[in-house]
């Protein structure tokens, strides 16, 4: 039995690597191992995101809350300085009971007079009905603009709170639209609670 040239024997690794660099065993590679591959093919040409470029976003995006927050404030801070300065300048009216100005009022017509210039926002004419659309205010919370009610020993009164415990209001026929302590003297015993509407 003749046996061929030693030369001429090739082992069967070597025909596997040739194999594979010409394609012929492609379809014979596992599925996992072309997954694997492909995968980090993908993670090299598209780097994840850096922390740093993570933390920039969040800051970005809180940043953004955070002028919206404090643009709302400023316009609610702009109502509440409008309120006062309408009420201010209707010191000295008249008190006439029925009346909603311009020259005239009573307690809750001053009060409808105000908020409608400065909100746009309309009231009812009666001091409890303005008492039951307004949102309670603790003593303690109490702000420039928010009305001031009065229901205490039979009263039925309303005004437009102007900051350091004092308010605006249309007080009666002879003393027409003043400037009064909330919490002391007539208005002190009757005080019945604050409502706010911005």
């Amino acid at each position: 039995m003749l046996s061929a040239p030693r030369s001429r024997l090739r082992p069967a690794s070597w025909l596997v690597t040739c194999a594979l660099s010409i394609g012929v065993l492609t379809a014979f590679v596992p599925a996992q191992a072309s997954a694997a591959a492909t995968t980090r093919v993908t993670a090299s040409i598209a780097p994840a995101v850096s922390p740093a470029r993570r933390r920039a976003v969040v800051v970005r995006t809180i940043a953004r809350s955070t002028s919206a927050q404090q643009a709302a404030e400023a316009r609610v801070a702009q109502v509440r300085s409008s309120a006062v300065r309408v009420a201010r300048s209707r010191l000295g009216s008249s008190y006439a009971a029925g009346s909603a100005g311009p020259r005239r009022f009573d307690c809750s017509g001053l009060t409808l007079y105000v908020v409608k210039k400065a909100t746009g926002r309309s009231l009812p004419h009666y001091s409890k009905a303005q008492y039951a659309v307004t949102k309670r205010v603790a003593r303690s919370a109490l702000r420039p603009g928010d009305l001031v009610f009065f229901f205490g020993l039979g009263a039925h009164h309303v005004g437009i709170y102007i900051g350091g415990g004092r308010m605006i209001g249309a007080t009666n026929p002879r003393q027409g639209v003043r400037i009064d302590s909330v919490f002391s003297g007539w208005y002190g015993k009757r005080y019945s609670g604050a409502g706010r509407l911005v």
